[in-house]
């Protein structure tokens, strides 16, 4: 009997390791992404423990923590440096365990070797999507076009699988840019830090090899972000002033590797696919940033799509499954960080200081329950 094939739209993070799980289960798979050839740029992410559960199915949760750094606890601070919430690494194993920080390119040359790079199709930039009796085509833009039996869009954001299920025009602005950048600064032991300002937030991570991953939000017109060229001083102007080690990581970046990028969401969708098309990743359930889980949730719906595919003849039943099952994590992920991100561009000093001590008034336990509860995922 002739496999499964399942074409797989986008060759980041959820379409490698959908990739990876859905060859696994016995599928033939066809990887194809608009880039034309393999991303090595890109700064760095967090992941944590929901994500590395599920990289131990994928298969490369060994080599992730290779190449990563542990944070040494989680903080949260004012501009000024006063600690507003201090979670110790002991706590955090009660919940699942630390986060752990990578470059994003390390992250894929792991999931690559998983898959074979020289697997995906590159430069085949997806126009649109359809299917009739059962069989899925995808449409690229050089007019060629791919049958198969399935076909899961992981193209991101701005996906054009997406776009061809459902329109695009739902895309929103958040009303805030973040860059990101890796400094040449070793601080052994420092934890998982988010400093918040009027109207600014700003990250620190450790990294591998004495570096360290960090990324400034301020607020900015959708319109109107500032390009990476020249953007430290930009920075510096609005960092400059906040607690060690923030105005030491700023100035041992190399400027060019800042990346500035404006922050889009999409209010949550009632459905995923239709028949046998869906979507994993940002495709389905783009988030801002503020909870670090956009990459995390992307790697649960790889594992819970192929769990569902695996052992049926019934696609679109499978696909449908899949959704429900994951639909209200990864919604309520994306609610909760458009309004944490909202909540972080506060600029009114009375807002500011409500908004402080909420963060210090929260119960530890309370606080603990939300971690064990974001952190948890079986996998099995």
């Amino acid at each position: 009997m002739r496999a499964r094939r399942a074409l797989i739209i986008g060759a980041g993070p959820a379409g490698l390791a959908t990739a990876v799980l859905l060859r696994r289960a016995g599928l033939e798979t066809r990887v194809h992404e608009g880039a034309p050839g393999p991303r090595t740029g890109g700064s760095a992410l967090t992941l944590w423990p929901n994500a590395l559960t599920a990289l131990e199915s994928v298969g490369v949760a060994a080599a992730v923590l290779a190449r990563s750094a542990p944070s040494a606890g989680l903080a949260m601070r004012t501009a000024g440096g006063d600690t507003l919430r201090y979670t110790s690494p002991d706590l955090l194993e009660r919940c699942g365990g630390t986060g752990r920080a990578l470059l994003r390119a390390d992250l894929l040359d792991a999931l690559y070797g998983a898959y074979g790079a020289e697997e995906v199709r590159f430069g085949d930039r997806c126009a649109a999507v359809g299917e009739e009796h059962g069989v899925v085509v995808a449409r690229f833009d050089d007019g060629r076009e791919e049958e198969g039996d399935l076909l899961i869009g992981a193209d991101g954001i701005r996906s054009r699988v997406r776009a061809s299920l459902f329109g695009g025009g739902d895309l929103r602005y958040s009303g805030y840019a973040v860059s990101r950048g890796v400094a040449s600064v070793a601080e052994p032991g420092h934890p998982a830090l988010l400093s918040l300002g009027a109207g600014r937030q700003f990250g620190l991570f450790p990294l591998p090899n004495g570096r360290m991953y960090w990324f400034a939000a301020f607020a900015a017109p959708e319109r109107r972000t500032v390009g990476s060229t020249g953007h430290l001083p930009f920075l510096l102007e609005r960092f400059g002033d906040w607690h060690d080690p923030v105005p030491r990581v700023l100035r041992a970046t190399d400027p060019a590797d800042v990346s500035v990028t404006g922050i889009h969401d999409r209010r949550p969708l009632r459905h995923w696919g239709t028949g046998a098309v869906t979507l994993v990743g940002d495709a389905a359930h783009p988030s801002a940033p503020a909870m670090g889980q956009g990459t995390c949730q992307a790697f649960e719906d790889a594992v819970v799509l192929a769990r569902h595919l695996a052992g049926t003849d019934d696609v679109p039943g499978a696909l449908r499954a899949y959704a429900a099952r994951r639909r209200r994590r990864a919604h309520s992920v994306t609610v909760q960080s458009h309004w944490m991100g909202r909540m972080g561009q506060w600029r009114h000093p009375l807002l500011c200081g409500v908004r402080d001590g909420l963060i210090g008034a929260m119960p530890q336990s309370a606080q603990l329950r939300g971690l064990r509860a974001m952190f948890a995922f079986d996998a099995a």
